[in-house]
């Protein structure tokens, strides 16, 4: 079982919730949560463009407040790591992160609630280097997951995968 889970906290953008699909498969992902939907969210062409139907290799769970997910990752030994914009939020290239992490993303309008946030066993933040205030969600969870998974595996060995060794061109760029 992999040891990444990645949450969705009130995600309701296709394009985002579909990118974010595709890499969780990409990065070895295990369960995928889907907090504080008012019904299970349907994957119809708007996010199928982006997740190429990924989504049927997932264990998608749905939960319908911060109590429920709290609850699961208690049952399943998740623990809750939150990506946010914080100033006192660890680095992400600082992180120790836990072994069975359960990685949470806001909606990119409201973020995660601090109240949310104090329940959580981390916080984690991006480092920005320009003049953008933030990140988009999808750009971001793709960031996390590779440096969360970066972090657990010698970079010599390649990941097994339809793609398992480097690229490697024929001749060389004039």
């Amino acid at each position: 079982m992999s040891a990444l889970a990645t949450i969705l906290h009130g995600l309701k953008s296709p394009i985002n919730v579909g990118s974010i699909v595709r890499t969780h498969v990409a990065m070895g992902g295990g369960p995928l949560v889907m907090v504080g939907l008012e019904q299970p969210w349907r994957f119809g062409k708007g996010s199928q463009a982006f997740s190429r139907k990924l989504e049927t290799l997932c264990e998608i769970t749905y939960l319908s407040d911060d109590s429920a997910f709290f609850e699961w990752c208690a049952r399943g030994s998740w623990v809750p790591v939150a990506l946010e914009i914080r100033p006192e939020a660890t680095p992400i290239h600082r992180s120790t992160w836990p072994e069975r992490a359960a990685l949470v993303l806001g909606n990119e309008r409201t973020g995660l609630s601090d109240e949310f946030l104090a329940e959580c066993d981390a916080v984690v933040r991006i480092p920005q280097f320009g003049p953008v205030a933030s990140l988009n969600v999808a750009i971001a969870h793709g960031m996390a997951a590779y440096e969360l998974q970066r972090s657990r595996q010698d970079p010599r060995i390649p990941v097994a995968g339809k793609y398992p060794e480097p690229y490697r061109p024929t001749s060389k760029p004039q």
